[in-house]
């Protein structure tokens, strides 16, 4: 996967699959949810703990945590404070390091042939 390809996948699941907008702080945004996302799994050394105070807990912490794992990039079992990261959870953590959020901000969405992303988008080294 090329560069403009990584950017576009980020743009992706950061606008289309999170449902995040532009406006407020959406660079914050990013910075969370790479932050909430190195933390999986939660499960190991209590680090729910953590997330909890990243999203300042109690139903906050619950629709943080919904929505990540509404857009495919955590999973949980019996608790959302369980959660552990999806292949497509790693390849967004994998390709948000080292890529500041105004790099992708503009690079519009991947696949300009109209095609979803699949499986195999998640497969690719984001390197």
């Amino acid at each position: 996967m090329n560069k403009q390809d990584r950017l576009e996948h980020l743009n992706q699941i950061f606008y289309v699959d999170l449902g995040l907008c532009g406006c407020g702080d959406p660079e914050g945004a990013y910075n969370l949810v790479r932050d909430l996302l190195n933390l999986c799994p939660l499960w190991e050394e209590q680090r729910w703990e953590k997330a909890e105070e990243l999203t300042g807990g109690g139903p906050a912490h619950h629709i943080v945590m919904s929505t990540l794992d509404t857009a495919g990039l955590i999973e949980h079992g019996s608790t959302i404070n369980g959660s552990w990261l999806t292949a497509k959870g790693a390849w967004f953590l994998n390709a948000a390091k080292g890529v500041p959020f105004a790099e992708f901000d503009d690079a519009g969405l991947p696949h300009d042939n109209g095609d979803t992303c699949t499986d195999q988008c998640w497969q690719a080294p984001s390197e």
